[in-house]
């Protein structure tokens, strides 16, 4: 379409630096347009609105608009004028703001790089594209007043006085969001003057003047008085050095004679002492024969022994071995007899019991044999025990008397079968003693007799004498 109503033209240079053209079919349709790293472009047309800083753009007849606006750094002063502080003190606050289109921002994920800002160049477009530096310039100075005035307001001529960086940071902080609303950012801030007509800002200088000069009259004060007594000290410490090296000179004199005196005694000594080694090199010399000689009778000595001891402990390392030998041998001749002994228990073991199986089957018939036996002696006993009562005591007693010899020959039967007898006493009386023995064991028979049958003999003579008595008695009466 532009083809068809526009004829062609020459291409001619133009006025604006960085500008081209191109040529199609012999006509323009548009032209290159450059920007440096202190420049914006805005194109802005059919295709929308782009940023482009530091590049070159296209932009199309009748279709886009190309609208420039510097990024260099602008250099505001702003003065607040009798303004108040928090004490109601008017002060006047020079500062200097440098300020600048917040064209570029670190990228996230490498803070090192940055990239363009097109939201804030676009609000500084917004607000101030078509403007001149100076208007620029006085809204920015505007605001920055406005915000120096604020944090005035509730700082003390103290404060401000004191700490001007302080007050830079709360500027700095509150003007940030002003100024990012409106594309730009403070790169710099300082205060160059604070001062007030009523002298307040004066005074404090004064009396800061005056506790400086007082703090230097003391220091003063303090440093000449230090370096009197530093002087003294040193005098003081020269005197006490003098007196010091005098001594160490009369001390050293002494020494010395000391010295000298110990020398001649070391002297003395280590002539007494190499003479005494002679001595004794001399003795040891008239005296080595006999004692090496006594050395030699020691070590045959002491080599004699040895070989004893050696001689010994081989034998009893021989008689430990015999005895374990032997040890041994009676183990086993024990072991050998253990079992031989078991064996032999275990034999009289059977013997024993076939012999107790025999003398209790004998027991047995000889128990049966006494019992009919003792049977037929109680029926004897009962049929003497009947003639006994038809007896009289007489002839009892009559009865046992001539059992008495049978009696005392069982008695000494067994003394019959005595080969040989042999009598010990000292006094001679054996043979007669063992007569009386006998005697004495015959005149139990009585007492044996009554414990087994109950029938007293003694009591039954006396009776039978008492009666014979009796009788005789009364026929020598009768006579």
């Amino acid at each position: 379409l532009l083809h068809l109503l526009l004829p062609p033209v020459q291409a001619q240079p133009h006025r604006s630096a960085g500008r081209g053209r191109l040529a199609r079919g012999g006509g323009r349709m548009g032209n290159f347009h450059t920007s440096g790293p202190n420049q914006v472009i805005m194109k802005s047309g059919c295709n929308g609105t782009k940023v482009r800083v530091g590049q070159t753009c296209w932009a199309w007849w009748f279709f886009e608009t190309v609208q420039r606006m510097s990024l260099e750094l602008l250099t505001i002063e702003i003065n607040s004028v009798e303004a108040e502080t928090a004490q109601g003190v008017r002060v006047s606050v020079r500062g200097v703001a440098q300020i600048k289109v917040k064209a570029f921002q670190p990228l996230e994920s490498d803070p090192t790089k940055v990239t363009i800002n097109d939201r804030a160049i676009k609000l500084a477009v917004k607000h101030f594209l078509g403007h001149s530096e100076e208007s620029v310039r006085q809204a920015l100075q505007a605001t920055m007043e406005g915000h120096q005035r604020q944090i005035l307001g509730t700082m003390t001529v103290e404060s401000l006085y004191k700490d001007r960086k302080e007050f830079s940071e709360l500027v700095r902080q509150h003007i940030d969001d002003d100024l990012s609303n409106l594309g730009f950012e403070l790169a710099s801030y300082v205060v160059q003057k604070i001062d007030d007509e009523n002298g307040y800002m004066e005074s404090l200088g004064i009396t800061q003047t005056a506790r400086v000069k007082r703090e230097a009259a003391e220091g003063r004060a303090k440093n000449e008085s230090a370096a009197r007594r530093k002087v003294a000290r040193h005098d003081a410490d020269a005197r006490q050095a003098e007196a010091i090296e005098s001594k160490k000179a009369h001390v050293g004199v002494n020494e010395q004679l000391e010295m000298e005196a110990e020398s001649d005694r070391d002297l003395k000594l280590k002539r007494a002492a190499f003479q005494r080694e002679v001595n004794e090199a001399q003795a040891k010399a008239a005296s080595a024969g006999p004692i090496e000689q006594a050395r030699q009778q020691q070590h045959i000595v002491r080599e004699r022994t040895r070989q004893r001891q050696v001689e010994e402990q081989v034998n009893l390392e021989i008689a430990d071995k015999v005895i374990e030998r032997e040890k041994k041998e009676k183990e086993g001749e024990s072991l050998a007899k253990l079992l031989e002994e078991q064996n032999r228990a275990k034999a009289k073991e059977l013997l024993a019991q076939a012999r107790a199986d025999k003398i209790r089957a004998d027991g047995e018939a000889e128990a049966e044999v006494i019992r009919m036996k003792g049977e037929a002696e109680a029926k004897v006993l009962a049929t003497k025990a009947e003639a006994y009562k038809d007896y009289g005591e007489a002839a009892v007693v009559q009865m046992i008397m001539e059992r008495l010899p049978e009696i005392a020959k069982r008695v000494a039967g067994p003394l019959a079968k005595t080969e040989k007898m042999v009598f010990v006493s000292s006094e001679g009386s054996g043979p007669s003693a063992f007569t009386n023995d006998m005697s004495k064991m015959v005149g139990h028979v009585p007492e044996i007799v009554h414990s087994l049958t109950g029938f007293d003999m003694r009591e039954a003579i006396r009776n039978i004498t008492h009666q014979n008595q009796s009788q005789v008695t009364a026929t020598s009466a009768e006579l």
